[in-house]
């Protein structure tokens, strides 16, 4: 059967509650959420416009699935400090040791006093295991003459960035087949130089094990549409459960598996995801204690792959 035939939902939702106050909380509770687990399209009541399209097992490909997790490992766990209010709240067991007091903190940004007893001259965000590859923003006070360049990652590894597309193909494919109209949009809105393959994708998100806190994407073209998939990481022998990508102003969620797509207005709707907690209680593999912690040694790989809107014609 194509990702088309079997029978699709069509859901209208109203809002029920307002997350602007929340920017940065984490939803630690699901209780109160309807989480799909089937394929649906799912509309806001009054606005009638589209939240979210899910379709499960859409992506059959375990060979591209396979080649995607063992080229992007290495970046996948890397940690970050700049993932803003997705990273959620400011929380001294996701930071790193060498940070010392804090100050000047602010939700989800903080300074802090180095080792040294020197102020930092930046600030931080909660580490997070989330990295991008294809075009990101970049500065001139990074050596940089364009504003958009591709990821380092892809111009250190371009023989690995190279087995990470296929999955992307595949991801872009199901998007196309399920709402071909904005697929064309998109694939219309982007700037030849900025696409990654034949796609209306200029980037793709990867995150490893990683609970994100309420947020929106606003560096994502306006009104554009994001593509989502999970996969599990091969080689990584730590089931998980949990992780649904939730939309708190609905109170629903998405069970989203190896092999799904959800397409979300990710723009204009706060998101995150439920917790992620290990099936077993030993953990198989040599991991620090901070990922232990924070179950950030779990084998679930997210990757979402977007439109920015500085790469926008």
């Amino acid at each position: 059967m194509s990702i088309d035939e079997p029978m699709v939902e069509t859901i209208l939702l109203d809002k029920v509650d307002n997350s602007e106050h929340s920017i940065g909380n984490y939803i630690n509770t699901i209780d109160s959420y309807t989480i799909f687990n089937r394929n649906c399209d799912i509309y806001d009541r009054k606005s009638k416009k589209l939240l979210a399209r899910f379709r499960k097992r859409a992506i059959k490909n375990e060979k591209n699935q396979r080649a995607f997790g063992l080229n992007i490992k290495s970046l996948a766990n890397r940690k970050k400090e700049s993932r803003g209010a997705a990273a959620g709240s400011i929380d001294r067991k996701k930071l790193r040791t060498s940070v010392q007091e804090l100050y000047d903190t602010s939700n989800y940004r903080t300074k802090y006093y180095k080792r040294d007893g020197q102020k930092s001259a930046t600030s931080i965000c909660n580490y997070a295991k989330s990295n991008v590859i294809g075009y990101i923003d970049t500065s001139a006070r990074s050596g940089y003459k364009e504003k958009v360049n591709l990821a380092a990652y892809c111009r250190d590894y371009p023989a690995k960035y190279e087995k990470c597309l296929p999955l992307i193909v595949d991801l872009c494919r199901v998007f196309n087949q399920i709402d071909k109209d904005r697929y064309e949009i998109q694939y219309d809105l982007l700037k030849d130089q900025y696409r990654m393959a034949d796609t209306p994708f200029s980037t793709v998100t990867v995150n490893y094990s990683w609970q994100t806190a309420i947020h929106q994407d606003a560096n994502n073209g306006k009104d554009c549409l994001a593509c989502m998939t999970v996969i599990k990481d091969p080689v990584n022998k730590n089931d998980y459960k949990g992780g649904e990508l939730l939309f708190p102003e609905y109170k629903i969620g998405f069970n989203v598996s190896q092999g799904d797509v959800l397409v979300a207005d990710t723009v204009n709707n706060y998101h995150c995801n439920a917790p992620l907690e290990p099936l077993y209680t030993e953990s198989l593999g040599d991991w620090p204690e901070i990922d232990l912690m924070n179950n950030w040694h779990l084998n679930r790989i997210s990757m979402v792959a977007y439109l920015k809107k500085s790469c926008m014609v």
